[in-house]
């Protein structure tokens, strides 16, 4: 690539950009400012740049003392380690214009002659999540009162929110999963909390003050982990939305198995595997049970499959570690508070109905094979449960033979080039 004058490279990865100068921040700041920068490249392929690159950014587009950005976030290209979804959350939060795969830098070339930044500077921190904080409620008589960090998700998804509450409080009668789904979104949305504690150091706000990523971003999901399920047919519902609302109700769910935990009283004896496996059927009921019209097969009941049927991420992320998901967030003070709404009850979720039918399914897949190895108690969770809906039928993961082959959409394909392919093995 022939040298540029008007475009600087951050990062010590031994990366050749033809001449392209190696920056430090301040000279990035000095040459934005001066108007003569018209692209950035940060390199954050090891963990030094990836912390290097945080505090570029947010020199550039978090620094109270400069009210109006130098250069606008659509400017800017990232580099990170391949299949590194986290550093490409990380950095996609501020609202750059990409993120490149090691394995893709064939492309950067390509991507860089395509950037076209919108004119208008915007105010800095024009993308970052609203951060108004107020004093919420105290948890005790002698507790410091609560400190809400208020977050907005974008008007189309407190829309398809607003249906789900309206839906599962129609069906509570059904399962206490229900109303309680329902009554947590609700204050959720209401107090402007988030439940997205895990994705809060990934994603931030993007596009339209969304805070759990950008739709850009779920329409990359769109094309892998959601690739099996069609679009609603009546185009009630855009794909980019669901998969917004279904990162908040994943998050939620994990909020009912702690539940169980610090209102019930009882201390998990399962797998974080199990939670999540467990976890996977309740999202795909309540899904069922608000567009029954279109998520009624086994698709809905495979959509975490992209990170439960990996061996390397379960050791990575200590999937058999006994324990609740959300044990890590019990401290935050806003949880506490959030779970002491839901009404008195002995457990508040339980194991999936269906787990010999999933154990059944695993046995044929070889890619499952290693969540067997150890027999079926790493994927039970032994909590106390009776309040179960009604499923269809159709909602099971059938056998192969019982499979219809023919009508099934096509698998996604491996990215080669272009974005961060976010089909990784990583919890959603």
């Amino acid at each position: 690539m022939p040298p540029r004058r008007d475009v600087l490279y951050f990062g010590a990865g031994a990366v050749e950009l033809g001449g392209t100068p190696r920056a430090t921040i301040p000279s990035v700041v000095r040459a934005a400012a001066s108007g003569a920068l018209r692209a950035l490249v940060v390199d954050a392929r090891s963990d030094d740049d990836l912390f290097g690159a945080a505090e570029l950014l947010r020199a550039l587009y978090d620094d109270p003392r400069r009210p109006q950005r130098v250069l606008h976030p659509r400017c800017v290209l990232a580099i990170v380690a391949t299949g590194d979804v986290e550093a490409a959350f990380a950095l996609g939060r501020w609202g750059i214009a990409g993120v490149i795969e090691e394995r893709a830098l064939d492309s950067l070339a390509e991507q860089l002659a395509r950037l076209r930044p919108p004119p208008s500077p915007l105010t800095t921190p024009a993308l970052a999540p609203p951060r108004s904080t107020r004093l919420g409620p105290r948890l005790g008589a002698d507790s410091p009162p609560t400190v809400a960090l208020a977050y907005r998700h974008a008007p189309q998804t407190c829309d398809a929110l607003a249906r789900y509450i309206r839906v599962l409080r129609a069906h509570a009668a059904e399962s206490t999963v229900f109303a309680d789904v329902a009554a947590l979104i609700e204050l959720m949305l209401e107090e402007g909390l988030t439940c997205q504690t895990n994705l809060a150091s990934k994603a931030g706000a993007a596009h339209e003050g969304q805070f759990i990523g950008s739709f850009e971003f779920y329409r990359e999901l769109r094309r892998t982990r959601y690739a099996r399920i069609s679009d609603h047919p009546a185009g009630t519902i855009a794909m980019d939305v669901f998969i917004a609302v279904d990162e908040v109700l994943h998050e939620v769910l994990h909020l009912l198995y702690l539940a169980n935990e610090l209102r019930g009283g009882i201390a998990p004896r399962s797998t974080l595997l199990a939670e999540e496996l467990s976890l996977t059927w309740w999202q795909a009921v309540v899904h069922q049970r608000v567009f029954p019209e279109w998520l009624a097969d086994r698709h809905i009941l495979e959509i975490n499959d992209d990170f439960l049927l990996c061996e390397e991420n379960a050791e990575r992320r200590g999937f058999w570690t006994i324990g609740s998901v959300f044990d890590r967030y019990a401290g935050y003070p806003w949880v506490p508070y959030v779970l002491a709404s839901l009404p008195e009850r002995a457990s508040y979720i339980g194991e999936r109905a269906d787990l010999a039918d999933v154990i059944a399914s695993y046995e044929e897949r070889p890619e499952a094979a290693f969540l067997l190895a150890a027999g079926r108690a790493r994927l039970e969770l032994p909590a106390p449960f009776a309040s179960y809906p009604r499923v269809p039928e159709t909602l099971r993961l059938a056998r192969t033979e019982d499979q219809n082959i023919t009508s099934t959409p096509p698998p996604p394909a491996p990215r080669r080039s272009g974005l961060a392919n976010t089909a990784s093995a990583s919890t959603p």
